[in-house]
Parts: C-alpha cells; sequence; structure tokens
C-alpha cells in the first residue's frame, strides 16, 4: 500500500495514462480532418471511431492491470526487507512467473533463505561454544579446587615432611590430569575447526595396531590384562597411522579402565569387500541400553558409579569417532549391562 503513495510510482502513472489518452485523441482527429475534407464515407469513419475508442479503452485496462501488477511485486519485495528487518526472514518465493521482476524476485528469495542458513549455523555455534565452555568449566574446576586445597594446607597448616611428600605428590596427579585434559581439548578443538589436516598413506593395518597396543602397555601390565591380536593378513588400507593409533588407543584405554583385573580384551580384523571391520572386545562393565546413543558424545560420561568414581572427561570416544570420521570411517558399540562391550571400527580399503 506504501508504494501506491510513492510519488515515483504516481508520475510514472499520470504520465503513461496521458500519453495513451494523447494517442487515442490524436488519432481521432485526423479521422475528424479526413472527414471534413470528404474522403470517407460516414459508416466508415463511425467504424474506425469504435475501433479507436474500444482499443483506447482495452489500452487502459491493460496499462492499469501492468501497473497494479508490478506495484504488487514491488510491495511484495519492501514487505520482505521490512521482514528481514525486523529479523524474520522466509523460506517461501512467491515470484514464480518469468519476466526480469520474477527472476529478481527469485534472487531475493535465494538471498534470504542462505542468510536464514547463515543465521541458523552462527546460532548452533553459539550454543555449541555455550556448551563447549560449560563443559571445560566443568572438568578443569576439580582438579584446580583439590589443587588449591592441598596448595592451603601445606601453606598454613604444620604437617611433616611424610605428609607433605604425599600431599605434594596428589598435587602433582591433579597437574597431570589438567595437563591431558589441555591437551585433549586442544586436539578436539583443532579436529573440530578443520585445522588438523590428516595425511592418509596405504599403510599397515597390523601394524597401527601393534603400535596402538603398545601405547597402552604399562596399563596393560598394572592390571594384568591379557590383549589377544587376531588377523589372519596383513592388510594395508589408506589411514593416518598417527591419529588412527590415538582414535584406537582411546577405546583400548576405556577397555582396560572398565575390565576387572585379570580380565581379557580381544581385538579382530576382517577384511571385508570395501572396507575392514576391527573389533575390540572387553570385559568390563558394559553400557545400559539408555547411554548407548551417547556415549561418543562431547564430555559425555556414564551414570553409574563405577564410571563416575573412574578417572576420566568423556573426551576419548568423542575424539575417536571425529578421528575416524576425518578418514571416512565409523564407530558402532554393542554391550551388555554387566556383560562387557564391543567396539567396531570399519575403515574403508
Amino acid at each position: 500500500m506504501i508504494l501506491r503513495k510513492d510519488p515515483l510510482v504516481k508520475q510514472l502513472f499520470i504520465r503513461l495514462f496521458v500519453s495513451s489518452v494523447i494517442l487515442s485523441t490524436i488519432s481521432v482527429l485526423i479521422i475528424f480532418s479526413t472527414i471534413n475534407m470528404g474522403y470517407i464515407s460516414n459508416e466508415t469513419i463511425f467504424s474506425v471511431i469504435f475501433t479507436f475508442v474500444v482499443m483506447t479503452i482495452i489500452n487502459i485496462i491493460l496499462f492499469i492491470s501492468i501497473i497494479k501488477s508490478f506495484i504488487k511485486k514491488l510491495e511484495k519485495f519492501s514487505l520482505l526487507i521490512d521482514h528481514i528487518m525486523d529479523g524474520e526472514i522466509s523460506n517461501h518465493s512467491e515470484f514464480e512467473e518469468e519476466g526480469i521482476l520474477s527472476r529478481l524476485g527469485s534472487q531475493f528469495s535465494q538471498m534470504t533463505r542462505r542468510l536464514n542458513i547463515s543465521l541458523r549455523t552462527l546460532k548452533n555455534e553459539k550454543e555449541n561454544i555455550k556448551s563447549l565452555v560449560t563443559d571445560i568449566s566443568h572438568q578443569v574446576k576439580t582438579p584446580v579446587a583439590s589443587i588449591k586445597l592441598f596448595n592451603t594446607i601445606l601453606l598454613e597448616e604444620n604437617v611433616n615432611e611424610e605428609e607433605k611428600h604425599e600431599f605434594l605428590e596428589k598435587i602433582k596427579e591433579d597437574v597431570n590430569k589438567l595437563e591431558w585434559l589441555v591437551n585433549s581439548l586442544i586436539k578436539m578443538s583443532r579436529l573440530e575447526v578443520g585445522m588438523i589436516k590428516l595425511k592418509k598413506e596405504k599403510c599397515s593395518i597390523e601394524q597401527t595396531l601393534v603400535e596402538s597396543i603398545n601405547g597402552v602397555y604399562l596399563k596393560v601390565l598394572e592390571k594384568e590384562i591379557d590383549i589377544n591380536l587376531d588377523i589372519k593378513a596383513d592388510i594395508e588400507i589408506n589411514h593416518d597411522v598417527k591419529w588412527t593409533k590415538e582414535a584406537i588407543i582411546n577405546v583400548l584405554e576405556n577397555a582396560i579402565k572398565y575390565t576387572d583385573k585379570g580380565g581379557q580384551v580381544e581385538i579382530s580384523v576382517e577384511k571385508l569387500e570395501t572396507y575392514i571391520k576391527i573389533d575390540i572386545k572387553d570385559e568390563g562393565i558394559g553400557i545400559p541400553d539408555s547411554e548407548i546413543g551417547k556415549i561418543f558424545n562431547r564430555f559425555y560420561r556414564g551414570e553409574s558409579k563405577v564410571v563416575r568414581e573412574s578417572e576420566g572427561s568423556g573426551i576419548g570416544l568423542y575424539l575417536t569417532r571425529k578421528i575416524l570420521e576425518e578418514q571416512g570411517g565409523s564407530i558402532i558399540v554393542s554391550s551388555y549391562e554387566g556383560k562387557g562391550s564391543k567396539f567396531t571400527i570399519l575403515m574403508t580399503i
């Protein structure tokens, strides 16, 4: 409605209307001039005049229809712009017929859709950052509070050398936890923002698995756990050895942590048509059905008492999933509570 009051639109309407009337008037004057000169019969003149009058009326009707259509489309543009300024971006395009204005309207609608996608992406990123900051704060809070407590005791209390050594050892443990947490957070953030580019090379998956087992060797000795590797033939696949080892070590550490002393962890490798399957099976506490879909989420830790009382940050399995997905692979888990879990890694050949 605003555009109909616009001076430019009014001026355009008046000028075109006047031009149409002038054209018709000139035509009629020419006819009357011809009549006065006696060149044409009255019947013919009447027919010509009637034709010109009808044409003029049709011309005016068509002109008004075109102007109304033009104004209507301009009003749609104006309304869309108002919505965008108010933060209301519509994905619906009403410019379906052909023409310059319609093409412009279609392009305008595409622009609004892209703006809408960008706004949703920014909103999701903002929520992710907020969630990340909350999670990091929660993870850092416990070791920092512990360090502050032990430090206060050492400074303010009268402690003997043996107690002092014990508190210093606990502080050292918490510092190591913080260091590990910070390193894990750095790896996680670098993977998420694409700063780490994985370098895939055709290498032996058996060698990668052996090096991964060596990476947890001390923990295996500590809990007297047997790790059995079953691989029928050496298989070479394209993978980033360093980061694939990181992914496998995270799964192995998880298996060792929740398997009782003297237990067993089995690793089997099977070559299929287009990918290989690596199964890592433990004899741990298992995972409840309600938690199966959450264990690969960032910072997620189980709800059971055993999980809560054990060390961990909920980053390891999340990193494993990210590393494998970056290489076109995946990881799934099947588990029975109280009977252990089986993590299945799939990697393309």
